[in-house]
This record gives C-alpha cells, structure tokens and sequence, in this order.
C-alpha cells in the first residue's frame, strides 16, 4: 500500500470517527430535548389552569364579567382570550411558529424513507394476519409509531424504534446530522413558544408583582382584541 493510499485511509478514520462523536452527542441532546418538552407539556397544563383561574379573577377586580365581556356573542374567534394564544416574545424577537412552520416545509429526505421501508417490511399488519392476537397488536403498534415520526420526518423517533427492533443502522452521514440538528431545533422551537406564552410566563415568575404586571398586559391585550 503506497504512503498515500496509508494517509488517506488514516484521515477517513478520523472523518468517520469525528461524525460518529457528533452522531453521539446529538443523540443525547436529543434525548434530553425530549425529555425537556414533555416536562413543558405537562407543566403547561397546570400553568393554563391556575393562569385561568388568575385571569378571572382579575376580571372581577376590575368589575369585568367574563361571560358576557369577554366572550361575546359578535366574537368567533375564542382565541383571542386563549392564554396559550397570546405570546409574548423575548427580546430576541425569536418568531417560533415561522422556525416550526420553515421546517414542516421541506420534503422527506431519502434516509427517512428507507428506515421507514426497512421498519414496515418487519411489522406491517399484513405480514400478521395469521399470527396471534398479541404479536398482532405488538406490531401494529410499532408500525404506527414508525409511521407517525416518518411523516413528521422525525429521523431521530425511528431510529429509536429501530434500534428498539435490533435493525442494524449505517453509520452516520453528515446528512444524517443535518437531519437530527434540524429535529433539535424544532423541538427547542417547540420548547420556545410554551415558554412565551402568557400563561407560562406567569407561572413561572415567583414574585407577586412581576405577575401582576403581566396580567395587566395579558388583559389589556385581551380588551383590546375584544374591545372592551
């Protein structure tokens, strides 16, 4: 083997090796983000109901009747008193619906169709016609869950469903990357807009005043949208 032919293979292994570490790393990022927004999600709901019931409270402090004001008859649009409607941005001026809305656009990409391919051979409902109950609920359980995160082009879920059924994957390419940095960022987008809305907002500060300042502006906002 010629000395070229040594140091080309060498820098090949440390290319490969370099993909594989950040391969690592987004997968634990992942996994935390993950982690993060279901935290999110489930604290939402408790923000949303106490945020609520604050919110109509203030109402009555400021001798508004929330069925008659509020909700108007000449008024459709419900949103518009909706606490997980009314965002208010930091100061980044960070628009995450459009980041969300950026990303649903692209097309699915060739390694997610494959996987997909390779997870459906093993465990669609017609190849368990004949089995048993279980195997058959099992199966199309997973081939569902594959099925979901392919259309939402989530590479990071079906590799996970994946690994779960023992499918050997390639290693990883620098699309392969793009794939998972483009998923953590729609999942820190999603993580982003709980955080800006009013009613997360509120329930995260500690201190009465800083939360009674922003109920002002979230009422003020609503007056306004509903012309009170």
């Amino acid at each position: 083997m010629s000395l070229c032919s040594i140091i080309s293979a060498q820098f090949l292994l440390i290319y490969v090796k370099r993909l594989q570490a950040k391969y690592k790393r987004l997968l634990l990022e992942l996994e935390f983000l993950y982690e993060d927004l279901e935290y999110h999600e489930d604290v939402q709901d408790d923000a949303r109901r106490e945020f609520q019931r604050a919110f109509l409270a203030y109402c009555t402090s400021q001798n508004i009747n929330y069925d008659t004001d509020i909700i108007k008859e000449d008024v459709k649009d419900i949103k518009s008193s909706d606490p997980d409607a009314i965002s208010f941005h930091d100061e980044d001026g960070v628009d995450v619906d459009e980041d969300v809305r950026q990303l649903d656009k692209k097309g699915k990409p060739e390694q997610i169709s494959k996987l997909f391919k390779q997870i459906a051979t093993k465990t669609h409902p017609d190849k368990f016609a004949n089995a048993d109950k279980e195997a058959q609920i099992i199966n199309k359980q997973v081939f569902l869950q594959a099925k979901e995160a392919a259309e939402e082009s989530n590479y990071f879920k079906l590799q996970q469903i994946a690994r779960r059924m023992g499918i050997d994957l390639p290693n990883p390419t620098q699309n392969d990357l793009k794939l998972m940095k483009d998923e953590a960022r729609r999942i820190k987008s999603q993580i982003k807009g709980i955080q800006n809305t009013a009613a997360w907002m509120w329930y995260d500060l500690e201190e009465e005043k800083p939360r009674k300042d922003l109920m002002k502006r979230y009422f003020d906002t609503v007056r306004r949208r509903n012309m009170i």
